[in-house]
């Protein structure tokens, strides 16, 4: 109380709490290494680049190399603009500060994949995949990825697999898909896409894809339903617009699947598969030269093209141009020799050119490929007729007509013509190769008047061959 009433008491309390301010101001504040990382990243998502760069410099500076943050920041700068090798080096740094962070090897691995170091950026996530907390969708994704480009299709079936069930992510169904088209399961493809369209139904991607894998399995009414609806979402989707492009053309709507390739070109103007779509409507518009400089310019996008350079030789075929036609069709059969119409088409100019031994090796190849096919069999009656090898020509016929039987959808161009040589057999030996002379060029009109065209698409294309016999769908090549 007397402590209290003399003011001695309340003297040393304040004197105490003097010195205790005076201690705890004479500590200096600590500077943390990631003060200004906020506005690292918000300049970086501002676009502002020019001080982004500056900023990461001064902290990298004021760390003494130890802002982990700021090395990840100037990695992915430097990969926006295009310098992978300095962007690698960042993210490397940042591995070294913190190697049990996922996401640093992440990185690393994105750069190595833009490098085309595909084995390197696989080791690079699957050490990522060990170091991660959580099952982690993208990494699923990359594995795929370079699994992928290294040609092990099974372990990438396994984790795009992966990837689609936790992620549920556009890019993961993608990729499953791609991986089912290049083995060949195209209903489970469509499957998929029609998953992909329910977590995704916005995705002009997916719709577009589903389109045109319906266009490969031949539902073109499913088709022009899913590529529609991507249209309607993007009118300027040039795939989609090539794939309902594609459709109408089939449909011998070549106006229509004209207007589609122009709109399409106008956004995409270095697409092979639109130059070569507008190159065969003006030939089956009887175009010529429109044609031709359409489907060069094709060629001129890819010299090694094989779809083009058969298309080149039909349409030079058409306008008896035979030695041009064989110098096409002959790249077309190097470049891919299991495809069998090629080879009815060199048969035909070797036919224009007088060759009917060679023509005949390319009818019998022809037919090696493809044994029930009725135009090639009636080609390579043709060419026994002209061989003079009555006999065999004969048993040649008796076949078209079993195949015709049991197919029932042969061309009636094609029958007539078979009819027709059926007849010349009957006749005398001395008038057989005038008649077989005049079958000759009529067939060879049958074969390039305009019918065999071959609509080509970014993800599918549409081979039809010689006299619209047959059409078969394939992943672009180009």
């Amino acid at each position: 109380m007397s402590c209290l009433a003399n003011g001695k008491e309340n003297v040393r309390i304040s004197a105490f709490s003097s010195l205790q301010k005076s201690s705890e101001m004479s500590w200096p504040e600590p500077n943390p290494l990631e003060k200004l990382n906020w506005l690292i990243h918000l300049q970086h998502v501002r676009g502002e680049t020019q001080q982004c760069k500056e900023l990461i410099k001064s902290e990298i500076k004021k760390s003494g190399g130890r802002n982990e943050f700021a090395y990840f920041k100037q990695g992915m700068i430097l990969r926006e603009e295009g310098k992978i090798q300095e962007a690698l080096e960042s993210f490397q740094i940042c591995m070294k500060l913190n190697p049990e962070h996922a996401d640093n090897i992440k990185e690393v691995g994105k750069c190595l994949y833009e490098m085309r170091r595909f084995r390197l950026s696989l080791e690079a996530y699957l050490e990522a995949e060990k170091v991660s907390s959580c099952p982690d969708w993208q990494i699923y994704y990359n594995i795929g990825q370079c699994l992928m480009r290294l040609g092990e299709i099974p372990k990438a079936k396994e984790y795009a697999h992966k990837a689609v069930q936790i992620g549920k992510h556009e890019n993961a169904y993608s990729l499953y898909i791609k991986i089912l088209v290049a083995e060949g399961d195209l209903r489970t493809a469509v499957a998929v896409c029609n998953a992909s369209i329910e977590s995704c139904p916005d995705s002009v991607n997916m719709l577009t894809e589903a389109g045109i894998l319906c266009l490969k399995m031949g539902q073109t009414q499913h088709a022009f339903e899913k590529l529609s609806s991507a249209l309607a979402l993007d009118p300027a989707c040039s795939k989609a617009l090539l794939g309902i492009g594609c459709i109408t053309q089939s449909h011998d709507e070549y106006d229509v699947a004209l207007t589609k390739y122009k709109v399409a070109v106008s956004y995409e103007p270095n697409s092979i598969a639109l130059w070569n779509n507008i190159g065969m409507c003006f030939h089956s518009k009887q175009k010529h030269i429109a044609a031709i400089s359409c489907l060069k310019r094709a060629l001129w996008l890819s010299p090694t093209n094989w779809r083009v350079l058969f298309n080149l030789g039909l349409v030079h075929l058409a306008t008896y141009q035979a030695a041009s036609a064989f110098n096409f069709l002959c790249a077309a059969v190097n470049l891919r020799p299991d495809v069998p119409h090629s080879f009815t088409s060199l048969g035909c100019a070797l036919f224009e050119l007088n060759d009917y031994e060679n023509a005949g090796r390319a009818f019998r190849q022809a037919q090696a490929l493809a044994p029930e096919d009725p135009l090639i069999i009636v080609n390579n009656v043709l060419c026994l007729l002209l061989s003079d090898r009555k006999q065999e020509a004969m048993e040649m016929i008796e076949k078209f007509n079993l195949v015709a039987q049991q197919d029932g959808a042969v061309a009636k161009d094609v029958a007539t013509l078979a009819e027709k040589l059926a007849a010349k057999l009957e006749d005398s030996v001395s008038s057989e190769n005038r008649t077989a002379n005049g079958i000759c060029s009529e067939h060879e009109e049958l074969n390039n008047n305009g019918d065999g065209f071959e609509n080509d698409n970014m993800a599918a294309v549409a081979a039809v061959a010689s006299g619209n016999l047959s059409r078969e769908f394939e992943p672009d090549e180009v």
